[in-house]
């Protein structure tokens, strides 16, 4: 006699998911593969081998994805790899900005300082949000230990499982394009300094880089955040901490429109004395040897009133990135949302 609790787990499954795992669960036996929890590429392979309208095989992934929730395990179906090919929209507006990014590939510096160090991590966001199609706050919590190099082949893993082959045109290609940003990374795990890696990337040429004679192995050294923030004079922070979905999609949407900083490190102030010296008024043998130092009174409430300014300026600005991080979250599950509508009334 069946239990009175399997009888009323069955009657919870939605009679539109119960044919669709049926079918997987056969297709699974058939091919000797496990269902439950099963694998993102043994559902990859599965549906290849039914081939349906993109509608349907929505509706399959869904119902592989329900049961897998019930049981507690992760959903094959919410791979990143799956999630951009079923999603057609999404394909086709990802494949528009992979046109205008590879424009943007050619013209992004990747030597000389700092500007190809900005370069050269912008073109890896770039391949991360708009070649692979992660999501910017999925980009933000990528790690160095996520992304494999193996044959000339970049792998995304984790529950993303995105594989790019190494293109013929290195201007566009996306493996260069992270090697690149990854042999920064390796170069500062060697050698913790600002003044030797601006004068590393005016040196080189473009060419492969190596160290000792040996090609760099990209993130051979250390884990933590893939991408970080650089401030404006090209310092990486000392204690690595990830790049937030904020920062990403404005540094992403700013290359994609060309409105990117130039990133050009501006002159060194000079004083009024120092002018005047190398004008020659006041240098060294000059008609005043001894020029009267230049004293500048400020107001009594100079800095207080910055200081004021600032503080009030962060507390109004510290919310921005969460905020930012919520509407996309919301925005992936009112998709989610729509797609099982759209399933349970087609």
């Amino acid at each position: 006699m069946p239990s009175s609790n399997g009888g009323r787990r069955a009657a919870h499954v939605p009679t539109r998911y119960r044919y669709d795992w049926s079918l997987f669960e056969d297709w699974c036996a058939a091919a000797d593969l496990e269902s439950l929890p099963a694998e993102p590429m043994a559902l990859a392979q599965f549906l290849h081998e039914n081939p349906a309208a993109p509608h349907t095989q929505i509706c399959r992934v869904s119902a592989i994805n329900y049961f897998h929730d019930r049981a507690g395990v992760a959903a094959p179906g919410r791979v990143t790899a799956l999630r951009t090919q079923l999603n057609m929209r999404r394909a086709d507006r990802l494949a528009h900005r992979r046109n205008i990014a590879e424009q943007v590939l050619r013209q992004i510096p990747t030597v000389g300082w700092p500007h190809g160090l900005f370069g050269r991590r912008d073109a890896a966001l770039l391949v991360f949000t708009v070649y692979a199609g992660l999501p910017f706050d999925a980009v933000g919590r990528l790690r160095r230990s996520d992304i494999e190099v193996d044959a000339g082949e970049l792998f995304i893993g984790g529950t993303h499982q995105v594989r790019f082959r190494p293109s013929s045109d290195r201007s566009v290609c996306p493996v260069r394009a992270y090697g690149q940003w990854a042999q920064i990374l390796d170069f500062t795990d060697r050698h913790p300094s600002t003044r030797l890696l601006a004068r590393h990337l005016s040196r080189v040429d473009g060419r492969e880089e190596t160290y000792n004679g040996e090609p760099i192995l990209p993130g051979s050294r250390r884990d933590g955040p893939l991408f970080t923030p650089i401030d404006r004079w090209g310092y990486l922070p000392l204690v690595p901490e990830p790049l937030s979905a904020a920062a990403i999609a404005q540094l992403v949407r700013a290359r994609l429109n060309g409105t990117a900083s130039l990133h050009v490190l501006p002159p060194k102030s000079l004083t009024r004395l120092e002018h005047d010296l190398r004008d020659g008024t006041g240098a060294e043998g000059g008609p005043d040897s001894s020029p009267a130092p230049v004293v500048m009174e400020m107001e009594r409430d100079y800095y207080t009133r910055g200081i004021a300014a600032r503080r009030h300026t962060h507390e109004r600005m510290r919310t921005v990135d969460d905020l930012l991080d919520e509407v996309e979250t919301e925005a992936d599950q009112l998709l989610e949302r729509t797609l099982e509508i759209l399933e349970r009334y087609s």
